[in-house]
C-alpha cells in the first residue's frame, strides 16, 4: 500500500508540475524512515536542446543546493548517451521539497521541460526511491533563504 501511495504521489507531482507547478497542491510523503524524500528523474532531451537544458540545470543545482532543506541535488549526464540525463535529489522532509517547487528557478526549470524534453517526466521519468539503510544525518545549521546566490531570486 505504501508503494502504491508513493507511485500515486509521484504521478500527481509530475502532472501538477507539468500542468501548473505554481498551483501544485500535492501530498508528498517521506520515502525514508528518517523523514527524507528521495527521488530520481530520468530525462531524454530533444536533439539540439542539450545546451539550454544544461544551462537551466546548472542554475538550478546552485540554487537548490543552497536551500535550507536540501541534502543532495545532482544532475548527471549518462555516459555515451548524448541526450540522456538523471537527476538525484534528497530533501530533509516533505516541507522542504514543497518549498523547492515554489522557487522561481524551479518554476523556470519546469517551463523549460516543455521546450526541451522528448516526453514529459509523467511518462515514466519520475521515481521516488527509498534508501535500504539511510545514513544518519547530523543536524545542520539552518541555512537562510537570505543567503541564496543572487541569481536565484
Amino acid at each position: 500500500m505504501h508503494n502504491l501511495r508513493l507511485f500515486a504521489t509521484g504521478i500527481a507531482l509530475a502532472l501538477s508540475a507539468a500542468i501548473h507547478p505554481a498551483q501544485a497542491q500535492i501530498a508528498i510523503e517521506p520515502t525514508n524512515e528518517n523523514g527524507e524524500v528521495v527521488l530520481i528523474v530520468d530525462f531524454e532531451v530533444k536533439e539540439g536542446s542539450e545546451t539550454e537544458f544544461e544551462e537551466y540545470f546548472r542554475r538550478s543545482v546552485t540554487c537548490s543546493r543552497s536551500e535550507p532543506g536540501n541534502v543532495a541535488f545532482n544532475i548527471h549526464k549518462v555516459v555515451d548517451q548524448q541526450n540522456d540525463y538523471v537527476l538525484y535529489e534528497i530533501w530533509r522532509d516533505t516541507e522542504a521539497l514543497e518549498r523547492h517547487f515554489e522557487q522561481p528557478y524551479t518554476k523556470a526549470l519546469f517551463e523549460m521541460f516543455d521546450r526541451t524534453l522528448v516526453r514529459p517526466v509523467t511518462e515514466g521519468g519520475l521515481r521516488f526511491i527509498s534508501d535500504l539503510d539511510p545514513a544518519p544525518r547530523e543536524q545542520v545549521a539552518a541555512k537562510s533563504q537570505d543567503n541564496m546566490p543572487a541569481d536565484c531570486g
